[in-house]
């Protein structure tokens, strides 16, 4: 089976159902994204981030999910990734969801807790996810400054524990909102090397992403996340493959509503 590393990825077991699949993104935004992934070391981003957030704040409401194009092997040939024994990423393999929400806060509440160490907060199957940051610093993060992250993880569903490691990286552009200059934090993250589970049956043998937190001016956050992967379960040709991707989508929203009520302090209340 073929499906999405998303931050809110996650396996659903012994669930068998049907659901629709989601509708294909225009071949603009399966362009912009794309782009995005590809360029974000480039020197000017922020044309392509400008209006793939002019078609976010368009089009929020309309629909949380969709399936994205297949993106090439020179989108991600300036990110790290060993194979091992699985060799280079077979991309005729991979899946892409854009999941596209809502959430509460402001970019400077949800920016303050990018540095911390555990990110575990938002997804109570995140078992563990352990961040040390590798270029740059918090304080000056917060204050406008790029940084890079590395990133443990190890991902539970019932007694399955997927571990992975993750480069995630984060860059701070000004964006036209409106007709308003608008900072904004685009970051991408991407599997250094395949994650198996023990009994080698379930993994997530590559992944990239790509995202935005765009302000929005009408107030909240607008969180985009589009993603790629290859991934591996003992469910293959079990369950219908739209309904998991479905369930991905809805966890992926979870996660970012999450994410929102720990940058508010809503989940301590």
């Amino acid at each position: 089976m073929k499906l999405l590393l998303a931050p809110g990825f996650f396996l659903l077991c012994g669930v068998a159902a049907c659901a629709k699949p989601p509708p294909a993104a225009p071949a603009t935004v399966d362009e912009l994204s794309a782009t995005l992934l590809r360029d974000f070391e480039a020197d000017a981003p922020e044309e392509t981030a400008t209006e793939l957030a002019a078609w976010l704040l368009d089009h929020v409401d309309e629909q949380d999910g969709f399936s994205l194009a297949d993106i090439a092997a020179e989108d991600v040939a300036d990110m790290p990734y060993d194979g091992g024994d699985d060799g280079d990423p077979d991309l005729a393999k991979q899946s892409g969801i854009a999941v596209t929400h809502r959430v509460i806060g402001s970019l400077d509440q949800h920016a303050a807790i990018v540095p911390e160490a555990d990110q575990s907060f938002a997804d109570p199957t995140y078992q563990t996810w352990s961040r040390s940051i590798s270029e740059g610093d918090a304080e000056s993060f917060v204050a406008g400054a790029d940084m890079r992250t590395d990133n443990f993880i190890e991902k539970k569903n019932v007694t399955v524990v997927i571990p992975y490691s993750l480069g995630k990286d984060y860059r701070w552009i000004t964006i036209d909102v409106d007709g308003t200059p608008t900072d904004t934090l685009m970051f991408r993250s991407y599997e250094l090397a395949p994650g198996w589970s023990d009994d080698h049956k379930n993994g997530l043998v590559y992944g990239w992403t790509i995202e935005l937190w765009v302000p929005d001016p009408n107030g909240d956050l607008i969180w985009y996340n589009a993603s790629w992967c290859e991934l591996v379960t003992v469910l293959d040709g079990i369950v219908d493959e739209d309904f998991l991707v479905q369930s991905v989508i809805a966890g992926t929203i979870d996660y970012m509503d999450g994410t929102a009520n720990h940058a508010t302090g809503a989940d301590a209340e």
